[in-house]
C-alpha cells in the first residue's frame, strides 16, 4: 500500500502491482493455531482477529499500516516485538523463475527490519505468510511505555495490552488523514561495542539493547534528549512534534523537501557523533 515507500517528485516510469490475495485458513492444536494468511490482506485486521480470539503472539505489532505480505519484507517491529517472532514460513513467487518457494523462518534471514526479501527487492513477491500464535502467552511487556501503563498488573489481557499500543502509537504519529508520513524515517543505529561506550560517555542515559551485531540505541532519545534536534524543516516537510524520527509531509510538500530534510538531519547527526544513519524508508 506504498506505507513504507517515498516517490520521488517525477514520479515512477513503470507498472505499480499491488498485491491484493486474500484467504486465512487455519491448522489448531492444543496449545497454538497456525494461521495462512495471503499477501494482501490488512495487517492491522489480521493483528485484531487474533485478538479478538485470544491468541498471542503479535498484539504489540498493533496499528501498523500495509499488508500482511510486506510485513516479513522489513520484518515489522515495534515495542519490544517483531514479525519474525511468530512467522512459520513465508511462500513467495520468484520472479526469476516464476517458481513458487516456501521458506522457512530461518531461511527469511531476518534482522532487525531487514530479511532476504529486502536485500533482493526484486527478486520475490511474497503471496502468504504462515503465523504461529499461541492460547496461552505471555505478555512482552519489555518496551518502558508498556512496562509502564501495566505496572499494577500481573498479567493484563490481551484487548487492553491492543488498547494501549495503538494508544502509544496515536501519540507518536500524525494523523494520515491530514498529514503524509511513511512512519520512523531512520532506523535505530547499531554500534560496535567500542563505538558505543564512548556515545555512553557523553550520553550516560542513552536507552540501548542488545542486537545481534553490537548494541542498539534509541534514535528518538539521541535526537531529543541527547542532541537537541528535534524542530529541523525544509519547505513543507518536518520532523514531527512528538517523535523526531518521523518526518511529515504537509499538504503541497514535494517529495524532494522530505529526502533534504532527511539529509540535512543525517549530516547534524553525523557531524556531532560520527554516527551515519540509515533510512528506513524505501525511496522510490
Amino acid at each position: 500500500g506504498g506505507s513504507n515507500i517515498l516517490v520521488r517528485d517525477q514520479g515512477f516510469d513503470g507498472l505499480v502491482v499491488q498485491i491484493k490475495l486474500q484467504g486465512v485458513t487455519k491448522e489448531e492444536s492444543e496449545n497454538e493455531v497456525l494461521f495462512t494468511v495471503g499477501g494482501g490482506e490488512v495487517w492491522d485486521s489480521f493483528v485484531e482477529r487474533c485478538v479478538a480470539r485470544g491468541l498471542w503472539g503479535v498484539e504489540n505489532l498493533s496499528g501498523i499500516p500495509g499488508s500482511v505480505g510486506a510485513g516479513p519484507i522489513q520484518n515489522i517491529g515495534a515495542y519490544g516485538s517483531e514479525l519474525s517472532h511468530s512467522v512459520v514460513r513465508v511462500e513467495a513467487l520468484d520472479r526469476t523463475t516464476g517458481e513458487i518457494k516456501l521458506f522457512s523462518n530461518e531461511e527469511c534471514e531476518f534482522g532487525y527490519r531487514t530479511s532476504r526479501f529486502k536485500k533482493m527487492p526484486q527478486h520475490h513477491i511474497i503471496l502468504s505468510v504462515t503465523f504461529r500464535l499461541q492460547r496461552m502467552g505471555t505478555p512482552n511487556l519489555s518496551y518502558k511505555d508498556l512496562a509502564e501503563a501495566f505496572a499494577k498488573e500481573t498479567k493484563p489481557a490481551l484487548p487492553a495490552i491492543r488498547s494501549e499500543v495503538l494508544s502509544i502509537r496515536a501519540r507518536k504519529f500524525p494523523d494520515l488523514a491530514h498529514e503524509g508520513t511513511a512512519g520512523s524515517f531512520f532506523l535505530n543505529p547499531i554500534l560496535l561495542t567500542e563505538e558505543f561506550t564512548l556515545l555512553q560517555k557523553r550520553f550516560p542515559k542513552i536507552p540501548h539493547f542488545p542486537a545481534p551485531q553490537g548494541i542498539k540505541v534509541s534514535l528518538a532519545w539521541l535526537l531529543d534528549k541527547g542532541l537537541g534536534i528535534t524542530t529541523q524543516c525544509v519547505g513543507g516537510a518536518r520532523q514531527f512534534e512528538r517523535q523526531p524520527i518521523v518526518l511529515v509531509a504537509s499538504r503541497g510538500a514535494h517529495a524532494r523537501d522530505v529526502e533534504l530534510l532527511a539529509e540535512k538531519i543525517i549530516a547534524k547527526v553525523k557531524k556531532e557523533t560520527s554516527i551515519v544513519l540509515e533510512r528506513e524508508v524505501r525511496v522510490l
